[in-house]
């Protein structure tokens, strides 16, 4: 019976790695990371590997606002010819 009991908590303790693991994922896809490795961090090492997604820059905002950046610099210096 213990046994029985022990692997059905691995077995819940697995699911529960691969469902995080696999929200994470699409939070590092949704920053920009296509093809991140966020989701082996997660189901390995759980919350440190969440912390690690957390921290990853936004890759999409940072490219608008190089963009903007880009197009504001372009009219000053149409602006000065």
């Amino acid at each position: 019976m213990g046994i029985i009991l022990g692997i059905i908590i691995g077995l819940v303790i697995l699911l529960a790695h691969l469902i995080f693991a696999s929200f994470m994922n699409q939070v590092a896809i949704q920053k920009g990371y296509k093809n991140s490795h966020a989701f082996v961090l997660v189901f390995f090492f759980g919350v440190l590997g969440c912390l690690y997604v957390v921290a990853l820059p936004d890759q999409k905002s940072t490219q608008q606002r190089e963009d903007i950046l880009t197009v504001l610099l372009s009219m000053s210096q149409g602006d000065e010819k």
